[in-house]
């Protein structure tokens, strides 16, 4: 098997598009004859490891046996030096040597291990110390002891970084040096101790950015353990800086286990340089919540209303909606506009619906000032393809398989497979997750597994499919749909398929027909019903989203506080969440200090402020707790000053508040809500909670 072979596996292992002998022939440079003899070369080695031979359809279409995916993995590795490398490959790889090396390494040295002779690393020699100046390193040579390489070691440990993340064979040969054993045999250890803190903290990591963490970890466990430290050197990573007290609990977690289970010592440097690697991949989900995600949920609460407002559908009750958007936004807001891809399929779904199309740009405003910039149109398709999927939610509301995506792709191919999915079937996506979290699928009861990539040994039923979708895909779809339809009807019919939310739709209108609704029964039979749901709610949504009035009993009201500042008015909201436990004292001086640093971001409507912090700063459980002002005072909002009403949030991750969050939104911030109006005309903390609940069920019901 040559090296050409070799690319050939894992160029057809990593691509979710269709490859044929002409693609594969241009690709490689060679003719398709060629391509056609590695092919069969190849199919001996399938033969032997018991996997099926590679096939050509229709035009040369490359058509893979079942069992591929196992392919890559069984390549000969250790064999790979028997390979001839090119002498770019030999530089690139002959830098990574020396960069990682414990001390000297001889020019004889370098040739036994790359199966050349001295000569041949002596004319790579100039271009190997190039690559290594570039990454701002020196190369010192000594006539009896050989070549090494000195500097800052951040910059060996980017450099090196940067070369594992390549996807080519080259880093396989790295890996398989007998310096990198380590390496390899941490690997394990890091992907579970990584995976397991994902799923604590509720983080979605997709598998590029899962591999770059982990080889990132596991070259820092073999550097420690060389006795290489990090300098102190301010915590960045490629641009992007963390400081102390920007390491959250999940980054804190991850070093603690790496070096438990890995028996190295690492340090709080080593925190700060996975904390900045950690923020420069814009991790979502979990306990990454901030500020500035309550930002960007209040915009896309403005912006569901305005839509719901410009195609006379209300969509303010589908929380679906409200996350997804939330989420998208955030990654949009984060990233530039091309971050998302411009594909044709995408266009087509949302130009079948040009008055959706139309109202989203009508509506642009509130989300260009945000970002303080234009919209791009792709971005607006994007926004579009989320509106044109909550409406086709709204049509389908029977009976929907559970159905789970795997991609392999980024956030942006993943969001638009998924808004594709749920515009075309009856289906309720319950999780988009990348292949690495496959161990973890059966966890979530899902009827169909939708993936792009091969899975091994998958619990559910599923199916793969090649991106962008087209018309054999849907067909793919639609008929695994119509297979399962019978068993998806039987398992709905169990009451764990049913909802406290549709439960209550039902007895309520009763119990208020014959007076339950004054004598407080209403309200006892909703908080048991939502516990027993809560009880049996599956484990993706951990917790039932409480309503605000779940949130805001009347112990957790005071009314008539009297405040001297706004930082006054801060201590004393969050003092309520203090006495009661759910929050640690440091909490409030995060919440005075997120305001002090950046201004009255918290300040969310006219006369009301929502103070809040991320979790790592204190959090223990979420709540909220709400006072009432006897003399309103100044955050220094110049639109919303003075504020009379402060609710202070202990959120634990950026999903279980949004229902209530959304809710209070809509009854603080919609034209002709009677809301703020009747709180101020609250007597006592119970009547306040009282006018809470009744606001939100008249929301709720609309």
């Amino acid at each position: 098997m040559n090296q050409r072979t070799v690319h050939i596996v894992q160029k057809l292992s990593h691509t979710s598009d269709r490859c044929s002998l002409s693609s594969l022939a241009d690709a490689f440079g060679v003719s398709e004859r060629t391509i056609r003899n590695d092919i069969k070369s190849l199919n001996k080695f399938l033969s032997q490891e018991g996997i099926g031979d590679i096939t050509f359809g229709s035009k040369g279409v490359i058509v893979l046996p079942a069992g591929f995916s196992r392919a890559e993995e069984l390549l000969p590795v250790e064999d790979t030096f028997a390979y001839k490398m090119s002498s770019e490959e030999r530089k690139q790889l002959g830098a990574a040597l020396l960069v990682g090396a414990k001390g000297y390494y001889t020019l004889g040295e370098i040739a036994d291990k790359f199966s050349v002779s001295r000569a041949t690393i002596l004319n790579d020699l100039d271009g190997i110390k190039e690559r290594i100046q570039e990454a701002g390193l020196e190369v010192e040579s000594k006539p009896s002891r050989g070549i090494r390489v000195k500097g800052a070691e951040s910059l060996k440990r980017r450099y090196l970084l940067d070369f594992a993340s390549k996807k080519a064979p080259i880093v396989d040969q790295w890996l398989a040096l007998s310096d990198n054993a380590e390496i390899r045999l941490d690997t394990v250890t890091v992907k579970k101790v990584l995976n397991e803190q994902c799923h604590a903290f509720g983080i979605t990591m997709m598998d590029a950015p899962f591999q770059l963490a982990t080889k990132h970890l596991c070259i820092c466990v073999t550097r420690n353990r060389n006795g290489f430290r990090l300098e102190n050197f301010g915590g960045s990573y490629h641009g992007i800086v963390a400081s102390g007290g920007g390491i959250s609990d999940f980054e804190n977690k991850v070093i603690d286990l790496v070096e438990q289970y890995c028996s190295v010592e690492m340090g709080e440097n080593e925190k700060l340089f996975f904390a900045a690697l950690s923020q420069s991949l814009r991790l979502q989900g979990g306990a990454q919540f901030s500020m500035y995600d309550m930002q960007i949920q209040k915009l896309s609460r403005v912006f569901i209303r305005d839509m719901s407002n410009a195609v006379g559908i209300d969509m303010n009750g589908d929380y679906d909606l409200f996350e997804y958007l939330s989420n998208h936004l955030e990654s949009m807001f984060t990233t530039g506009p091309s971050h998302f891809p411009d594909v044709p399929a995408l266009a087509e779904v949302v130009n079948d619906q040009p008055e959706i199309l139309e109202a989203v740009k009508e509506n642009l405003e509130p989300l260009e000032r945000f970002a303080g910039r234009q919209i791009s149109s792709v971005e607006i398709t994007y926004i579009a393809l989320h509106i044109c999927a909550a409406l086709e939610r709204r049509k389908n509301r029977g009976v929907r398989p559970r159905v789970i995506v795997v991609c392999d792709g980024g956030i942006g191919t993943s969001q638009l497979l998924a808004e594709e999915l749920r515009g075309h079937f009856e289906i309720k996506l319950v999780k988009v997750m990348p292949a690495h979290d496959v161990p973890y699928i059966d966890s979530y009861r899902a009827d169909l597994v939708i993936s792009t990539v091969p899975l091994n040994n998958c619990p559910v039923d599923h199916i793969v499919i090649k991106l962008p979708l087209r018309d054999r895909e849907y067909r793919l779809i639609h008929e695994k749909l119509a297979s399962i339809e019978s068993s998806v009807r039987m398992s709905a019919s169990s009451v764990d398929e049913l909802s406290s939310q549709g439960l209550l739709e039902k007895i309520e209108p009763v119990i208020e027909k014959y007076g339950g609704a004054e004598s407080g029964l209403l309200n006892e039979i909703r908080i048991e019903v939502r516990r027993y749901f809560r009880e049996a709610q599956h484990v993706e949504d951990q917790l039932v989203s409480p309503y605000l009035h779940q949130l805001l009993p009347a112990s957790h009201i005071e009314l008539n506080v009297d405040c001297s500042d706004w930082r006054d008015a801060i201590r004393k909201s969050a003092q309520l969440l203090l006495d009661m436990g759910y929050i640690e004292s440091r909490y409030v001086d995060a919440l005075i200090g997120g305001v002090e640093k950046y201004g009255p971001y918290i300040v969310l409507a006219p006369g009301f402020a929502i103070p809040h912090s991320a979790p790592e700063n204190g959090t223990v459980k979420m709540g909220m707790s709400l006072i009432r002002l006897s003399k309103p005072v100044c955050f220094g909002s110049e639109e919303n000053d003075p504020i009379e009403f402060i609710c202070t949030l202990s959120a634990v991750d950026r999903k279980m508040h949004l229902k209530a969050f959304a809710n209070l939104l809509d009854m603080i911030t919609a034209q002709g809500s009677p809301f703020l109006r009747e709180l101020r005309g609250a007597n006592t903390p119970a009547e306040a909670a009282a006018i809470i609940e009744r606001n939100e069920y008249m929301l709720i019901r609309q």
